[in-house]
């Protein structure tokens, strides 16, 4: 891992926001050598998404675009577009996140590029896919959160939607549009030729829906809201303690009878009410207003080593804050200092795997907005005139 799986394999970047930078980004620390495209004068919208910042660079731009070279090239201009067209001729893979149909407008689509190198793999990350009648309708994660119903689901019983309070969608959108790459690059290893992979905000909503989806299917019954509940297990949820909450999972009746026996309500065991979790779920509420009455006693903590002495899985709800100076955390080694000329106590969420021990490569700080353009522009031939050039009538900056 120490120059990184993906050596030698060439990416241009033509994603912003999220989903696209986070693919890319995984592809840098697994080795490759990424050059991310960027508008003049603005760049990837993330830069401007602060606060919270780091100096006065965004935390959300830092989090996704290490290991990258930016050039910034004004795709809307002939020459602009043409400088992409020369980078794809030189790449085995390019990853973008424009509406379908917007780069073939530019001489920048799949059909177009593939004419000039049949070993590109090209990936297109969307938000409700390339065909049917909403591909070209704008989305963001919480656009598709709401859209797939996953909002629907998500909060309190009979409270308003809420969003999920993490970018799942992005996240597991730039995850499959990877594992497509790296699945084009393995069929290119056989037959000499690259493909064309999609993936879109929407298919991965649906895929994390899966069991809920599942149960509509075959019940008929629309998942509602519930809470921290999870609908087929009981109890498997956040109970209040005298100074907080704790999380308890029981997925199994062992599990639930060491449970409440470490809750000293051992009567809860024999109960014909919740013998087993069927008769658990179906008495849900009244289950539930025993453990609150009696968690209601001590503190979160208290009760969080009781029962994890016990092996009950279980923990107090945490807070952000919590997690950074967590000791495990730190035992695991998933977050790490990675110098910036502007940052210098930047750090940074590693890939969550290791390889025999080691985890990914993580040699180049987020790029400023198009620091390499002109060591980019040199490498597919431009001289000093050409940049000059180019720079005066904007096509790069």
């Amino acid at each position: 891992m120490s120059e990184g799986v993906l050596h030698g394999i060439r990416v241009v970047d033509l994603t912003r926001n999220f989903a696209g930078p986070f693919c890319t980004q995984t592809l840098g620390d697994l080795g490759a050598e990424v050059i991310k495209v960027e508008q003049p004068g603005r760049g990837d919208d993330s830069r401007a998404w602060t606060p919270p910042a780091w100096g006065d660079q965004g935390a959300s731009y830092l989090s996704a675009n290490r290991n990258k070279r930016s050039i910034a090239v004004d795709l809307d201009r002939s020459d602009g577009a043409e400088i992409v067209r020369s980078l794809a001729q030189h790449a085995d893979v390019l990853v973008e996140s424009f509406r379908p149909g917007s780069l073939d407008k530019r001489g920048l689509g799949w059909d177009q590029l593939r004419s000039d190198n049949e070993r590109l793999v090209y990936c297109s990350i969307s938000a409700f896919g390339q065909e049917g009648p909403m591909r070209d309708s704008p989305g963001y994660d919480p656009v598709l959160q709401a859209y797939t119903g996953i909002m629907h689901i998500t909060g309190e019983p009979d409270g308003p939607p809420v969003r999920l309070g993490v970018g799942a969608l992005d996240l597991g959108s730039a995850m499959w549009a990877t594992i497509g790459i790296f699945t084009a690059l393995r069929e290119r290893d056989q037959t000499g030729h690259g493909s064309r992979v999609d993936t879109s905000l929407l298919e991965t909503a649906t895929h994390w829906l899966s069991y809920h989806l599942g149960g509509y299917l075959a019940s008929g019954v629309d998942p509602r809201p519930q809470g921290t509940t999870t609908g087929f297990i009981a109890p498997y949820e956040s109970f209040p303690t005298s100074d907080g909450d704790i999380f308890v999972a029981t997925p199994n009746d062992n599990l639930y009878r060491v449970f409440v026996r470490a809750l000293d309500l051992p009567e809860l065991v024999d109960d014909q009410r919740f013998v087993d979790n069927p008769s658990r779920v179906a008495n849900r509420v009244e289950l539930r207003a025993l453990i609150v009455q009696r968690m209601a006693t001590r503190t979160a903590a208290d009760w969080e080593r009781q029962l994890q002495a016990a092996a009950v899985p279980c923990t107090r709800v945490r807070t952000v804050a919590e997690l950074a100076a967590d000791d495990q955390l730190a035992a695991i080694d998933l977050v790490s200092p990675l110098p910036h000329p502007q940052v210098p106590d930047l750090q940074v969420v590693d890939l969550p795997f290791r390889v025999d021990g080691t985890r990914s490569s993580q040699w180049l700080p987020p790029p400023m907005l198009g620091q390499h353009t002109d060591e980019i522009l040199r490498q597919l031939g431009h001289d000093d005139t050409s940049i000059a050039r180019l720079r005066a009538d904007g096509t790069v900056a």
